[in-house]
C-alpha cells in the first residue's frame, strides 16, 4: 500500500482531501509551482525547484496529527511551509511529497497580560501580531527583514534574528513553550513556565531545526511593554574598522542597544551623500523615556570622543522606515544572496578585510558588508553575474569556510536549507552525527523536510 500511494498522486489528494476538504488541497500545477521555491535567491536555487505532489492547508493541530500520521504510514515527505519568505531554501520540498501549508493556522489564541506572554498559531504573521499587541500596549520586539509577510513558524524553525534583537532577544529566546506534532504523528506539548530544572530543554530541538524534528501548531512568546520613547543615532568613522571599534567601547560601556549596525559606505548609499566617512554606525534604543535619554547622552558622549561625525536625524529616520525593503531593492538587480555569517567578536575586523579582499578576487558586487544587531554577525549582500553560477557558489563557499576557520558559523539567522547541508560536516564535525541521532530517533521514516542535513 505505502507504493502505490506514494507513486500515485491521486491516491495522495483524496486520502488529503478526506482529513482536510477539497478546497484545501491543491494538486493542479499552476497551484504547485510557488510551493517548489522560496526567496532564496535564482542564483542558488533553481528558478523551479522540485514540485511537490501536492500542498495541503490545516486549520487545526488535529488535521495537522491526520496528515502526519498518514504520511508515515505512506512514507510520504512533508515539507512545513509559512509564508515562503525564507532566504535559504528552507521551505521547499527538495524530496517532493507533500507540502503542509500553515498559513489558515494564523489565530492569536490568547494574550495573558500579567505574564507578558501570547499564545499564537503558527501561521501567524509577524506584523498583524505586532498591531494587535500595540493596541493593549505591548509590542513583540521580534523584527526581522520579512517582518511584513514572516510567519511565527518560520522565524521559529530558523532560528531567526531581528532588528531590535539587542533589547529583545532573538527569536528562540522569545519562545516560551510549544505544541509540537512528532513525524510519527504523537503531539507533544511543553510548559510555558521560563525554566525548569526537569531535564533538558525539549522545546529546543524544534528552535532551528527548519522543520525537520516536528511540525509546531501552538506557540507560547514573551511579549514586552511598548517603548515610551525611541532614538536613533548615527555616526560617521574613517573607516569600517574605526566604527566598529567605536561600537565596542559603547557595548564595553555597559549600554545594551535595541539596534546596532556598523556598515560600509555602500550600505549608506543614497541616504549620506558627499560624506568624508567611508564607515557608520547606527544605534539605538527604545524603552522608558528617560533610561532612553540617559543611555543616548553616553552613547553620543562616546562615539564622539571617539572620532565620530554626527549624521542626521532625518537619515536615521529614512533608514529605520526603509529597513524591511532592503532584499526587495537588492533583487531589482539580481541580487544573488545573503550571506548571514558570525564569527567570534575579536575575529570581526579579519572577517571583514578577507571579505573586501574576496570581492575583488572573485568579482562580486558588495550591496554592503555589515556587523548588523549583534557585534558578531557580520554579513554582505551581494550580486554574481547571472550566466556564472557555479563560479558565484564556489565563491561564496570560499566565504564561509573562511568563517568557520575563524571560529564562526555558515549562517547566524537564516538557516541551512537547500544552500549549505554540504558545509554542515565541516562545521559541527563529529557534532553533526549527534543531530542526525535525534532526527532518526524523533523521525524513523525520515519524512519531515527530509533534505535537512542529509549526508
Amino acid at each position: 500500500m505505502k507504493d502505490a500511494v506514494s507513486r500515485n498522486p491521486r491516491d495522495i489528494v483524496r486520502l488529503l482531501t478526506e482529513i482536510v476538504g477539497k478546497d484545501n488541497v491543491l494538486y493542479e500545477q499552476y497551484d504547485l509551482i510557488p510551493y517548489s521555491r522560496d526567496r532564496c535567491p535564482f542564483l542558488t536555487h533553481p528558478k523551479h525547484g522540485v514540485i511537490p505532489l501536492a500542498v495541503v492547508r490545516p486549520a487545526t493541530t488535529e488535521e495537522v496529527q491526520e496528515i502526519v500520521v498518514l504520511a508515515n504510514k505512506h512514507h510520504i515527505p512533508l515539507t512545513p511551509r509559512g509564508s515562503g519568505t525564507n532566504y535559504a531554501g528552507s521551505a521547499v520540498p527538495s524530496k517532493g511529497g507533500v507540502v503542509v501549508d500553515l498559513t489558515r493556522m494564523n489565530r492569536i489564541l490568547a494574550i495573558d497580560e500579567e505574564s507578558m506572554s501570547a499564545k499564537v498559531q503558527p501561521g501567524l504573521i509577524l506584523q498583524d501580531f505586532e498591531e494587535a499587541l500595540s493596541k493593549r500596549g505591548f509590542t513583540f520586539g521580534h523584527d526581522p527583514g520579512s517582518f511584513p509577510s514572516a510567519t511565527v513558524g518560520g522565524c521559529i524553525s530558523t532560528w531567526s534574528v531581528g532588528w531590535r534583537a539587542g533589547k529583545y532577544g532573538d527569536m528562540g529566546r522569545l519562545v516560551l513553550s510549544l505544541k509540537v506534532v512528532l513525524p510519527t504523528g504523537i503531539v507533544i506539548e511543553t510548559r510555558s513556565v521560563p525554566k525548569s530544572s526537569t531535564g533538558f530543554d525539549v522545546k529546543s530541538l524544534f528552535i532551528g531545526a527548519e522543520g525537520a524534528m516536528g511540525m509546531i501548531t501552538e506557540a507560547v512568546l514573551r511579549i514586552h511593554p511598548s517603548p515610551e520613547k525611541r532614538v536613533i543615532l548615527v555616526y560617521g568613522f574613517k573607516d569600517f574598522e574605526q566604527a566598529f571599534k567605536s561600537l565596542l567601547k559603547v557595548l564595553r560601556a555597559g549600554l545594551c542597544p535595541m539596534m546596532q549596525l556598523v556598515t560600509n559606505k555602500e550600505g549608506m548609499e543614497g541616504l549620506v551623500e558627499k560624506s568624508r566617512a567611508n564607515g557608520f554606525v547606527m544605534i539605538s534604543y527604545e524603552g522608558v523615556k528617560e533610561v532612553v535619554d540617559a543611555q543616548a547622552k553616553r552613547t553620543a558622549s562616546i562615539l564622539e570622543a571617539e572620532g565620530g561625525m554626527k549624521i542626521s536625524d532625518e537619515v536615521a529616520e529614512q533608514y529605520w522606515a526603509d529597513r524591511h525593503d532592503m532584499f526587495s531593492k537588492m533583487n531589482l538587480v539580481g541580487a544573488a544572496g545573503s550571506i548571514d555569517t558570525a564569527v567570534p567578536v575579536s575575529k570581526v575586523l579579519e572577517f571583514y578585510k578577507f571579505l573586501e579582499d574576496w570581492a575583488k578576487r572573485r568579482g562580486v558586487k558588495i550591496f554592503d558588508i555589515a556587523s548588523w544587531v549583534l557585534p558578531e554577525n557580520l554579513g554582505m549582500d551581494s550580486a554574481f553575474d547571472e550566466s556564472e553560477v557555479k563560479a558565484y557558489i564556489a565563491a561564496r563557499d570560499e566565504a564561509l569556510r573562511k568563517a568557520l576557520e575563524l571560529g564562526g558559523t555558515t549562517s547566524y539567522c537564516v538557516g541551512v536549507g537547500t544552500r549549505f547541508p554540504h558545509l554542515m560536516r565541516e562545521e559541527h564535525g563529529p557534532a553533526l552525527d549527534v543531530l542526525r541521532a535525534i532526527k532518526r530517533t524523533l523521525d524513523p521514516n525520515n519524512i519531515m523536510n527530509p533534505g535537512w542535513l542529509s549526508p
